[in-house]
């Protein structure tokens, strides 16, 4: 009887060890499967990721030029806004003599001052005119680049979503 159970157990357990190395062979084939999936998906999201990062970068740096050109185009605007009052000032103080003075010649000469100031501030204006043309053109620019960078941030967002929904 110790004999036949001896050679039960001897049969048995080759059979057991061989039924465990299977299972583990398996669980490692499953495991390596998966790792391949995982390294697959990360080198077809990789590229992805830098090209959005890299049109991110260019994105912000339009985002500052539209903004640096619309500061400047307000910045200049102000300017003439000032130099506009200056003028209208001046012309302020030379209609104010002009209905003082009573010397022919010396209103002669005022209305020629006079004459100039208005064409000062005629051509004044018309350079306002294009400033302010320029700050809607720099105005739609910044917009138009700002819904560009919000479209890659867009981006981004989802890839950042899809990995973290196959992290385990």
């Amino acid at each position: 009887m110790l004999f036949r159970s001896l050679v039960v157990v001897a049969f048995t357990i080759p059979f057991v060890a061989a039924q465990t190395q299977e299972d583990t062979l398996q669980t490692l084939l499953k495991e390596v499967h998966a790792l391949r999936v995982a390294m697959e998906r990360s080198n077809q999201i990789a590229p992805k990721v830098q090209i959005a990062l890299a049109r991110m970068q260019l994105q912000e740096e339009r985002v500052r030029n539209a903004n640096r050109q619309l500061q400047d185009a307000r910045d200049k605007i102000a300017d003439f806004q000032i130099k506009t009052s200056r003028l209208n000032d001046g012309m302020k103080q030379l209609e104010t003599k002009q209905t003082q003075t009573v010397d022919p010649k010396e209103r002669q000469q005022l209305d020629f001052e006079m004459a100039q100031y208005k064409a000062a501030v005629a051509e004044h204006a018309a350079e306002e005119q294009q400033f302010r043309t320029k700050e809607a053109e720099a105005s739609s620019l910044l917009l138009s680049e700002q819904a560009k960078w919000n479209e890659v941030n867009d981006l981004l967002t989802s890839i950042e979503r899809v990995l973290l929904a196959a992290q385990p």
